[in-house]
This record gives structure tokens, sequence and C-alpha cells, in this order.
């Protein structure tokens, strides 16, 4: 395969884990003059991935009055132009294809409906960094557990379809969680994600991925092991709560 069908390939990728990543934590935006926008909030952790947006797309990075988090915004008509030329028929979320929609009609573009979804694309990347989590239950027995938490499990079923796992209702949090927590399931996701790389500080914790199953198999988290075993279990865990 030549470098320009390679860089084709790797800018697709992007374009789809862009379009995931609005799909969980931007939007669109018409202003009342008719002016067009993109807005996407991300945690201050996240500063790397809103930074890759900006230098390819224009616009500007700030942090959030009154909140810890940074708000990435493009607003220029050829910024504007731009994003929808590398999005448009990649977005999923109703919410979002609304809003897009209307954009592409101040634009004067063709809206594109998107196409059905499988596991040859960045979109399940970009929402995962969007509104994904890798969690540790602590306890006798330490259980890891990746999920994605949304008002709508209709997004949810797209992983669910893709990647098995159950989605629930979690009362707590007002919320439907798609998770999977079961080896095999949680290695295959992890499959996914080696060929459509994170790029939100969730990627820290993906990383140690590996590391957790290789400890917990060994029964290292247990206090009964030797002090140099336990030792390890405990610096995992200081790597894993800075992740």
């Amino acid at each position: 395969m030549n470098i320009s069908r390679l860089n084709n390939k790797s800018e697709q990728s992007w374009n789809e884990w862009l379009a995931g990543l609005i799909d969980g934590d931007g939007c669109f935006l018409v202003s009342k003059k008719g002016y067009t926008s993109l807005e996407i909030t991300m945690s201050l952790k996240d500063e790397h991935a809103l930074c890759q947006i900006k230098q390819k797309l224009g616009g500007s990075v700030k942090l959030r009055s009154k909140a810890l988090a940074l708000r990435y915004r493009l607003h220029d008509k050829k910024g504007m132009l731009l994003l929808i030329q590398r999005i448009n028929g990649l977005c999923r979320n109703p919410n979002r294809l609304s809003q897009l929609e209307r954009v592409c009609e101040k634009l004067e573009q063709p809206f594109k409906k998107p196409n059905a979804i499988n596991q040859n694309n960045g979109w399940f990347c970009g929402f995962f960094d969007a509104d994904g989590t890798i969690s540790i239950r602590k306890g006798d027995y330490p259980q890891l557990t990746l999920s994605v938490s949304q008002k709508n499990p209709e997004m949810l079923e797209l992983f669910q379809n893709n990647f098995d796992g159950r989605i629930r209702f979690d009362s707590s949090a007002n919320c439907y969680k798609w998770d999977i927590d079961r080896k095999d399931r949680i290695l295959n996701f992890c499959e996914y994600l080696n060929n459509y790389s994170l790029r939100s500080a969730k990627k820290r914790r993906y990383l140690l991925i590996s590391k957790y199953f290789e400890l917990r198999e060994a029964f290292v988290y247990r206090s009964s092991h030797s002090e140099n075993l336990f030792k390890a279990w405990k610096i995992f865990e200081t790597d894993w709560d800075n992740g």
C-alpha cells in the first residue's frame, strides 16, 4: 500500500474518531444571526485531544469560566466548511444529527446521513474518549470494567451490537450504561483500540490493562502473598489512580 493511501486511511480514521467525540462531548450551534460553530468540552486532562483538533481545523482551546474543564471552539466559516467535509455522514447521535443538519443548511452544504457501522470504524474510539470509563472495583477481588454512559440507550446499542456486553439503567447516576467486565470482551475491545488510538487521558489507564490482568492472575493483590509481590500490586494501584 502506498504512502498516500495510508495517509488517506489515517485521515479517515481520525475523522471517524472526531465524529464520535463530537457525538459524545460536542455540539453544533447556529447563532441568531446565522453564524455556525462547533464546541467540544472536555476535562483539563484531555487538553492534548483538543489541541489535536485545533491543529487540524483551527479554532481555540480555552479554560471554561467557573469550571474545571476546557472548551474547544470553532466558528470561522473556512474552518466549519473543512469540519463538514471531514465529519458529514459520520455522526450518529440523533441530537447531533439535527444540529449538524441545520449547520449544513446554513453553510449550503448537503447533509449526509450515516451508514451502518461495524468495528472497522474509529467512531467507537472517539465516543469512548468522550463518555467512556475504565475503572477497577477494589476489594477482595479487584474487577476491571469498561463502560460508556448515556441518557439515551440508542448509542449504547451500537457498542453492544459490536462488542457484546450489557446495557443497564444506573439509577444512582440517572443514566444508561453499557459495560464489559469479562476478560475476553475487554481484550477484544482493547484489540479494537489498538487500531484506533485513544487520544484522551483515558489512554493512560488503557495502557495499564495488560499489567492489570498479569498481576491479578498472579493474585498479587492479596496481602497474604510475599511482601514484594504485594508491593508490586500497590505500585500498580498508584499508577492506576494517577491515570
